[in-house]
């Protein structure tokens, strides 16, 4: 990931666009997993009338509910946790990614022992600075080179170094875009997590 990172980033020369690019064909490697969890919630949702006529008719009858239910997604071949499913496959990928966006802009205070390991960021100029010297990347790379001995990762305006949180609380609307991103993804994490628990409780 590291490199893949490093590489596109030798060809565009942007941070912003580099994290979309990465992204982008992030998701198109996991493209056929997506298509799946398209196809699995709509089968869901062309059984969900059904599904609710259950409820309604053993609606004190639980076992019956269950028996019933269970016989209607095997005659329709649903698995009504399989439109979750492809999500949570995707989170390793997603989760290295993250770990490896965040490693370029690891910190070291250039102080003591510090200086004699990272000669190439703790220059004369950073002496009691804190600094940058990237992780999972190699030390020749564009990507290293440009990072390497900074404290800042700008794109756009924006310090992209930064988190969420740090970000909102330098403007709302320096961080509002960031924490847009971090609601939508734990809507969709909770989206599934509903659906597993009236499932397993149905």
């Amino acid at each position: 990931m590291g490199a893949l990172v490093a590489w596109i980033y030798g060809a565009i020369g942007n941070y912003g666009v580099t994290i979309v690019a990465l992204t982008v064909v992030i998701r198109v490697i996991l493209l056929p997993l997506g298509i799946r969890q398209i196809r699995s919630m709509q089968a869901m949702q062309i059984i969900q009338p059904e599904i609710k006529r259950l409820q309604t008719k053993y609606k004190g009858d639980r076992q019956k509910l269950n028996e019933e239910m269970m016989k209607l997604y095997q005659e329709h071949k649903v698995n009504p946790l399989s439109s979750c499913l492809p999500l949570l496959a995707q989170m390793p990928v997603f989760i290295i990614m993250f770990r490896v966006l965040h490693g370029l802009t690891s910190t070291v205070t250039c102080t003591g022992e510090a200086v004699a390991k990272n000669l190439l960021a703790c220059t004369p100029a950073n002496a009691g600075k804190q600094v940058f010297v990237p992780k999972y990347l190699d030390t020749t790379t564009k990507l290293y080179q440009s990072l390497v001995g900074k404290n800042t990762m700008t794109s756009w305006g924006l310090d992209l170094s930064k988190r969420p949180f740090g970000m909102m609380s330098e403007g709302f609307g320096k961080g509002l875009l960031y924490m847009l991103l971090v609601l939508v993804l734990a809507g969709q994490l909770g989206r599934c997590f509903r659906l597993a628990g009236r499932v397993a409780t149905a």
